[in-house]
């Protein structure tokens, strides 16, 4: 249906209504409560048909201090399924590299043998990475704000730690210890433990035996600290950052499973610069700007300003002329991937919402005046591409692999100038231009994207010849289906309980929920994990985690919240030990391990389980 004149006008008003409360209805639950961590282990799938014999668990995870120190921990745990033209290998248990922030990568790793087979590995509330082994299990821990790696084993026999170090450096021994010199400087300390040192060329290493429990403490640039000191200041200050969060109306493993999804987006932002890894995975160790966008809203909504306004602030520094942004940057020092070469414009939008919605939260000022010219640049560059031919031009958008006028960007850039306009009235600006693009685009979208009852996934230009002359028209990609058309009206593209959202979101549901394993695939014959690179799904249309999160989000905007928690449930019994996967076996129903965990889907589940009832608990 084709909205014009005064009509087109109060529908786009009613949407900026229905928007406002869609993306500040998130709110506060009160003041920060007693947090209960009960006795929830996430012990994997419920009733699992699982294609090897263990329960699965991450084999990369990211620990943090949270200010200024990074670390990437190889569990050691196996990658199942992968083919030998697939991207990753099991690693050894270790800890890869640290970064300091200030240094930059310091060239230092951590090998741990004589564990045996791993056969279990998970992030606990504490903000530790436990690895269960053969012989026993190892605990690494970065308290918050310290210096420090703290590394605590419990074996049946003696363990070896390889400590290696390249680059300017010598040595020099302390007491149960060995000072690594250099920049920066580093600490080996390990009471009661063997030490030797090898030196060839520019690389030190330093081979650590130790028995039973006991433990290895790194320490940068600082001296070595009482174990019992470390553990105390780790768990307060862990525990004091989780009662600080707004907590939802959930409980038990749903409740943990929030405070586990917030941990995991904590640790992986990156100290350098603000933006948040996709995963731990190595192949998506990038800071992708959707996916980050979506880790600062989540924490933002939970109260964590501080970390969202970082993310922000740095998306304004790294923006292009243009007002758009790359895909994807460099985890370590936020410089853009050149080589990867996909446009993607839903960074506009998203930038838009969570701009607004920090806005919302804070009313800081000086927040916003620092990010609008950034607001600026990227309505200007809306503004000529809709005056143009009423749409965002054409991009790879959300799932990287059709160049068209996908539905998600243009939907998603909308949601944007409708948080723009909001942000602008609020703000006492000039916001009547915002307003006609949002009519302009909105009348497009939805003559053109929607089609018997469904919106379609895209539209690509097609030459048709006419009365003796070839035009381009747009038309239907030959994928129609697409379950990422159901977060756009999460966030206010249309009432989500009119007859237009309704069809739209069961057209999805009929065509892409799967019936064995439950969850939402992303698009008909989707044979992404299925393919030479990624071979560890056992057939196409894997469920997402995050597409089933949407159509969650989308049950609670209606007040399904019965078949939102069912969700919930489902996410968590397809996690590994809570760590949300990108995707799950669309036969066995096992999470699937290149790409998991993923930090957008911790961020889903943390958005969905604040909108969960909109209603607050007391304290306990």
């Amino acid at each position: 249906m084709k909205l014009i004149g005064k009509v087109a006008i109060a529908v786009i008003l009613v949407a900026l209504v229905i928007s406002v409360v869609v993306l500040t209805h998130i709110r506060s639950h009160g003041t920060a409560v007693s947090l209960n961590l009960g006795n929830c282990t996430f012990s994997g799938l419920v009733n699992p048909m699982l294609p090897y014999d263990m329960p699965p668990s991450a084999s990369y995870l990211l620990l943090s201090n949270w200010v200024n120190m990074s670390s990437l921990i190889s569990t050691g745990f196996p990658i199942f399924g992968l083919s030998q033209s697939g991207g990753l290998v099991t690693m050894p248990t270790s800890l890869r590299w640290l970064m300091v922030k200030g240094i930059g990568l310091i060239n230092v790793s951590l090998y741990v043998e004589n564990l045996g087979n791993v056969h279990g590995s998970y992030l606990t509330l504490n903000n530790t990475v436990v690895v269960r082994g053969v012989n026993g299990w190892v605990e690494f821990m970065m308290p918050p704000y310290a210096n420090t790696i703290l590394i605590i084993q419990n074996s049946t026999v003696p363990l070896s730690y390889i400590i290696e170090t390249i680059g300017n450096y010598s040595y020099g021994p302390i007491k149960d210890g060995v000072v690594i010199i250099g920049k920066p400087n580093i600490t080996i300390y390990s009471p009661g433990a063997s030490f030797s040192i090898s030196v060839t060329g520019k690389s030190i290493q330093v081979l650590v035996k130790t028995s039973g429990f006991n433990y290895i403490e790194l320490t940068i640039n600082n001296y070595p600290t009482p174990l019992q000191y470390l553990l105390r200041m780790n768990n307060e200050r862990v525990r004091s950052w989780l009662m600080e969060s707004r907590r939802p109306n959930l409980s038990g493993c749903l409740l943990n499973e929030y405070y586990l999804s917030l941990l995991l987006i904590k640790d992986s932002q990156s100290p350098a610069t603000g933006g948040f890894a996709a995963s731990p995975e190595p192949i998506y160790l990038y800071t992708w700007v959707r996916d980050s966008s979506f880790a600062a809203m989540a924490l933002q909504e939970s109260g964590h300003y501080g970390s969202a306004a970082e993310y922000w602030l740095w998306m304004a520094k790294v923006q292009n002329n243009s007002g758009t942004w790359f895909t994807r940057y460099s985890f370590f020092n936020g410089d853009p991937d050149y080589g990867y070469g996909i446009p993607e414009y839903d960074s506009v939008g998203l930038f838009q919402i969570g701009i607004y919605q920090y806005y919302k939260l804070t009313h800081n000022e000086s927040f916003i005046g620092a990010v609008i010219p950034a607001l600026n640049k990227s309505l200007n560059w809306e503004y000529r591409a809709i005056n143009n031919n009423g749409l965002i031009p054409q991009d790879l958008s959300i799932w990287e692999d059709l160049y068209a006028y996908n539905f998600w960007t243009q939907a998603v850039d909308l949601d944007g100038l409708v948080a723009s306009y909001m942000l602008y009235s609020e703000l006492g600006y000039n916001a009547s231009w915002i307003l006609t693009m949002i009519s302009k685009l909105n009348n497009t979208l939805q003559h053109d994207f929607y089609v018997n009852g469904c919106y379609v996934r895209a539209l690509e230009p097609s030459e048709v010849y006419y009365q003796g002359k070839t035009r381009l028209i747009l038309v239907p990609s030959s994928v129609i289906y697409d379950s990422s058309i159901i977060l756009p009206i999460d966030f206010g593209l249309l009432n989500p309980s009119s007859n237009r959202a309704v069809k739209a979101v069961d057209c999805v549901i009929s065509n892409l929920w799967n019936s064995k394993v439950g969850g939402l695939a992303r698009y008909s014959n989707d044979i992404y994990h299925y393919a030479a690179y990624l071979y560890d799904s056992s057939g196409e249309n894997p469920p997402w985690v995050i597409t089933t999160l949407f159509l969650a989000l989308y049950y609670e905007e209606v007040g399904n919240y019965t078949a939102s928690l069912n969700l919930l449930n489902w996410a968590v019994n397809h996690s590994e030990y809570g760590l949300l996967p990108e995707a799950i076996d669309p036969n066995y129903g096992n999470p699937l391990p290149s790409t998991s965990p993923l930090i957008w889907s911790a961020s889903m589940y943390v958005l969905t389980a604040l909108n969960y009832n909109q209603t607050s608990i007391s304290n306990n």
